[in-house]
């Protein structure tokens, strides 16, 4: 089996880890079910309907406040990735990475991180013929699986559009998950009010978008995907087109930013693989901060 991608992140986390250290999965996410196992959560103010028997007295007397105790169900995290595809994910990213690369990357990095602590992780995507979607497993050989059959199928174009793909994995598992929607800006952008109210009725949402190169970009460096063919340089050369284009773009991002944030939908924007772990780092303690 290649362990290519293993071998790439693992090495890109470790030089990271040398300057930072995280861990993803800290936090309030409400796919973790609080239960009566005897591994303690944290501390929260009494409410009616609350067990007495969890009160902590001690903490109580210190604070003023009747605080109960809370513990951790037993049961692992489970993370489900929802990854776009299409012949769009051939592109390249606004700094000409490739985008179906840096998509992978990503994913790859976030199920790495989570697989340390534990957690279960699987992956959903539009293929050829309807839904594509694994089992909910940990491990090395799980995770070099899902990259490598990710990779091979990013850029071929879906029976479905993304949001079906997230529709359908959603209707098809009944477990609390912490859903990572891997797309760009049009797939961002199409993941609606309707859609977020159902992901998050029971599960958290983030969302990751790749970015995509800028049509006024770097000169005889921009294919456009539609047109088959290099963009022309008077695309570059032309100042009202480029300040369009920028003001379009900017315009789609701060309505997507908004619909997300409205929902407390953890959301970053990625343009390259050497500010991956930044950018996982941002969106998590977003998350856990609960600031979108």
């Amino acid at each position: 089996m290649n362990y290519d991608y293993l071998a790439k992140i693992r090495g890109m986390v470790q030089l990271y880890t040398q300057r930072k250290t995280f861990n993803v999965l800290e936090g309030g996410f409400r796919s973790l079910i609080r239960g009566r196992s005897l591994e303690f959560d944290d501390l929260k103010e009494y409410t009616y309907g609350d067990n007495v028997h969890d009160i902590d007295w001690k903490s109580s007397s210190r604070t003023g406040k009747t605080l109960i105790r809370r513990y951790l169900a037993e049961r692992r995290h489970n993370i489900l990735f929802i990854g776009d595809t299409g012949s769009k994910m051939s592109g390249s990213t606004q700094s000409l990475e490739e985008k179906a690369e840096v998509s992978v990357v990503t994913m790859g990095t976030i199920a790495y991180l989570a697989d340390r602590q534990g957690a279960d992780y699987a992956l959903a995507y539009g293929g050829e013929r309807g839904v594509r979607f694994s089992m909910f497993r940990s491990g090395p050989e799980h995770l070099q699986g899902l990259l490598t059959q990710y990779r091979k199928t990013i850029t071929q174009d879906p029976e479905l559009p993304l949001e079906q793909v997230l529709e359908r994995a959603l209707n098809q598992s009944a477990k609390r998950m912490i859903v990572i929607v891997l797309t760009d800006p049009e797939g961002a952008a199409r993941i609606d009010d309707r859609l977020i109210r159902k992901v998050t009725h029971r599960n958290d949402l983030l969302v990751i978008s790749v970015s995509d190169a800028s049509l006024t970009g770097q000169k005889g460096r921009v294919y456009d995907l539609d047109l088959k063919s290099y963009a022309a340089d008077f695309f570059r050369q032309d100042r009202r087109l480029r300040e369009a284009e920028k003001k379009a773009r900017e315009q789609r991002l701060v309505e997507t930013q908004t619909r997300f944030r409205r929902s407390h939908v953890g959301f970053v924007t990625i343009s390259s693989e050497e500010e991956i772990l930044d950018r996982i780092v941002e969106l998590f303690e977003r998350q856990k901060i609960g600031v979108q």
